[in-house]
């Protein structure tokens, strides 16, 4: 659990003569003892806390780095620090501390049944296991004792250079392994963008609605998000000018916006590109599922057009193969490959080795390409007996927009339901979706919900539209 809101609510104002360093000592102990700041709590990183506060970062790392000490925090690498879940003072008493217990989503061996409409989790029933489990055990038994010892901070080369093969001829996008780093997703991806490209109050615009997990990065960067309208022909670029002309970056989803799902126009992909170059604007492309694409081939990516030089390319494997393998990749502009390195060195020495080696071979081989045409007919199966249900269960009530890819679709409500309330309902007759106004960041026009349908088959779809045409009808 991540502590919400302002941290400086929890803290009373400092009192003459007092240090920073003994007031915030004070003050943070003081809370967490009265437990306006919960046992477990996630608090904010340094740099974030230490601009809340307006004091200086080094008095943060200093007070967290006594009270980790004495025992009410608790440090993780990769999970920030948190306070401990019992402090000295609880075994002071001969009674049992209570311990809230965490909830069951939070076991990473807990899983719930998979149901209509799970919103980004592929197909995994459809997944090639077997073949996997070949390609596994041929590279563990060839496996040297280098790759035991470490690798590379930008990931396996082999598995960069099948990436570059893969982007140049499916993608139209021309780049070389060393351009490519392996991270263990779009979300570490976008972190590791946000604090190489950005420093605290810079500008950057991002769609809306859009990806949340995005606007969390960069605003834990300091950056100021400024919200761009994205319409049927994706983001709007021209209105982004009028709002903020020299943003430091653009992040934006334009083979398949999420989560309305509409295609970024080529002219304003020219327009974009040509803008941004000229005035040194950096562009962050996050490509996260455009592999499916159920009519044609997948739509280039923007960083294999003409002047793209400029643009960060994000993709993953956790979404065309299955969330738990912790695999992505990022083509990284020639400017900022040396700061990437230097950032992976102080933040992660390198990424996990044998799920490189084994996906590797996996795209080597051509299982990749074959698991993906595979599951575009399955999506592409699933997405139509969706839009067939909601015309015959929920005519009046759903409206689901023409989408050629991805894994999910928004759906939007025509009966003067808001998103809030249909999310209600919906969840209270068991079916999962998200409300669609919770991507938004400045509008208050979106009354929908998102959709998935990659994860359960024609008859689960069919039977979780009868369930949401009770719940909203």
């Amino acid at each position: 659990m991540k502590y919400s809101g302002p941290i400086s609510t929890a803290f009373r104002p400092r009192v003459a003569g007092q240090t920073l360093s003994d007031w915030l000592y004070t003050e943070l102990r003081q809370a967490i003892l009265e437990a306006r700041i919960p046992r477990g709590c996630v608090l904010p990183p340094s740099r974030e806390l230490a601009l809340q506060l307006g004091i200086s970062r080094g008095v943060i790392v200093h007070v967290f780095g006594q009270l980790q000490e004495e025992g009410y925090l608790v440090a993780r690498v990769g999970a920030g620090t948190s306070v401990a879940t019992q402090v000295p003072e609880d075994f002071l008493s001969s009674a049992k501390v209570f311990v809230p217990p965490l909830p069951e989503e939070t076991d990473p061996l807990y899983r719930r049944p998979v149901r209509a409409f799970r919103t980004i989790e592929p197909g995994l029933a459809e997944f090639p296991v077997e073949t996997w489990a070949r390609v596994a055990g041929r590279c563990m038994r060839k496996m040297s004792t280098a790759i035991l010892a470490g690798g590379d901070v930008a990931g396996y080369l082999p598995l960069r250079e099948a990436i570059a093969a893969y982007l140049g001829a499916s993608r139209g996008v021309a780049c070389h392994a060393g351009q490519i780093f392996i991270t263990s997703g779009t979300q570490q991806s976008l972190d590791c963008i946000a604090r190489v490209l950005t420093r605290p109050g810079d500008a950057l615009w991002m769609e809306d609605p859009g990806y949340s997990g995005a606007v969390d990065a960069f605003r834990l960067a300091g950056a100021k998000i400024i919200p761009v309208p994205v319409d049927e022909e994706g983001l709007n670029v021209d209105r982004g000018r009028e709002v903020c002309r020299n943003p430091r970056a653009i992040y934006l989803t334009p083979a398949h916006q999420f989560p309305l799902g509409v295609t970024l126009s080529l002219d304003r992909k020219i327009d974009l590109l040509q803008y941004t170059r000229k005035q040194g604007i950096a562009v962050i492309e996050d490509d996260y599922d455009s592999e499916f694409r159920f009519s044609g081939r997948p739509i280039p990516a923007m960083r294999g057009l003409a002047s793209s030089d400029h643009v960060f390319l994000l993709g993953t494997f956790n979404k065309s193969l299955f969330p738990s393998l912790r695999l992505a990749y990022m083509v990284v502009p020639d400017p900022y490959l040396d700061p990437m390195r230097k950032l992976r060195l102080q933040v992660e020495r390198y990424p996990p080795g044998i799920s490189q080696i084994v996906l590797a071979s996996f795209l080597e081989d051509g299982h990749y390409g074959k698991h993906l045409r595979r599951m575009r007919e399955i999506y592409g199966s699933r997405l139509a007996a969706l839009q067939a249900a909601v015309r015959r269960y929920l005519e009046g009530v759903l409206r689901l927009p023409n989408i050629e890819a991805g894994l999910n679709t928004p759906a939007f409500l025509e009966n003067g339901m808001t998103s809030t309330e249909a999310h209600a309902r919906a969840t209270a007759a068991g079916v999962e979706c998200w409300p669609l106004d919770q991507f938004a960041l400045a509008r208050r026009d979106l009354q929908g919900l998102v959709l998935g349908f990659a994860a359960i088959d024609e008859k689960a779809i069919r039977r979780g539209v009868q369930l949401l045409a009770r719940a909203l009808c």
